[in-house]
């Protein structure tokens, strides 16, 4: 009996929002219903990035996908208090952080990444501070762009990293609802053009190599993205596959270009591209090194 895997559909990226921080942005938006996408016919679509968390979230979510290999956010990371101006500060402010070293299940954390620092990872989670707070623009619909709001993204990040917690202290096999006690193992596939911005494909198995035997408990493992974030939507699909569709820029190999020009915003590269020519809000300028992060660049 073949049992259908779970896929994230494409969310709306923020090249799909109306207005600037501040401003109602939220807009619906649709594809040609002849449009194939895996097996996929996908309905309208609520987009709304007015903070900028949305977007965040769904990029963070990508990033700890292709790094890490898993969505096992309890184990990879951990509940810190700082003064909400970097990671290193000391404060009352809660913020997340990766972890390192080993547990029963092998490397967490900065250990499973490549580089030992999880770069992406690390770019996202240094924007929840308010060292990058005035710098961070998403590129929006035409000349519009959206401001992310750091202490919103550290306060929404902590909040739904506590009810995966709960989740997962709580997991059962079997139960839609809950999360499952099931290990999986994600392989990054591709990056392509979405229905609203970039599309991250990964291709998802237990640790075993063998199909999840519970694979509609899946989006449960995304709720420190949440889950019912327009950006990251959870539907059945046939191949194995999932996918999530944040903003273009903030993960390397989802760059959409303007003629000669990157059309975004903010870039995460680990290769510079400082002096490249980009497009944010309709203007033509030029990448900058971020000063919090190394891999941060901003068009300006």
């Amino acid at each position: 009996m073949a049992i259908a895997t779970t896929a994230l559909v494409p969310g709306c990226g923020a090249g799909s929002v109306d207005g600037v921080a501040g401003e109602d942005g939220s807009e619906l938006m649709s594809l040609d219903e002849s449009e194939d996408v895996g097996s996929i016919e996908l309905a309208a679509m609520s987009c709304s990035n007015l903070d900028g968390t949305n977007a965040a979230m769904a990029a963070f979510a990508v990033a700890v996908g292709k790094e890490l290999g898993r969505w096992q956010v309890g184990k990879d990371f951990v509940l810190v208090k700082t003064n909400g101006q970097t990671e290193n500060s000391t404060g009352v402010a809660e913020s997340i952080k990766l972890t390192t070293g080993t547990d029963a299940s092998g490397p967490k954390g900065k250990s499973r990444c490549s580089d030992g620092r999880c770069a992406n990872v690390q770019a996202i989670l240094d924007m929840q501070y308010d060292q990058a707070s005035g710098k961070i623009w998403f590129q929006g619909s035409g000349s519009n762009k959206v401001q992310l709001n750091p202490s919103a993204l550290r306060s929404r990040m902590s909040a739904k990293f506590k009810e995966q917690q709960a989740c997962d202290s709580n997991a059962k096999d079997g139960q839609p609802t809950a999360c499952p006690k099931e290990e999986h193992k994600l392989t990054y596939v591709k990056a392509a053009a979405g229905g609203c911005d970039t599309m991250f494909t990964f291709n998802v198995k237990r640790t075993d190599g063998t199909a999840l035997k519970y694979p509609g408990q899946l989006k449960q493992k995304l709720q420190f993205a949440d889950w019912t974030n327009p950006y990251v939507q959870f539907t059945p699909l046939a191949n194995g596959d999932i996918m999530v569709d944040p903003t273009g820029g903030l993960n390397p190999d989802g760059t959409t270009s303007t003629g000669s020009c990157a059309a975004v915003c903010t870039k995460v590269s680990t290769s510079s591209v400082a002096g490249q020519c980009c497009s944010c809000g309709g203007v033509n300028k030029t990448f900058s090194q971020s000063t919090f992060n190394t891999n941060v660049f901003l068009c300006q």
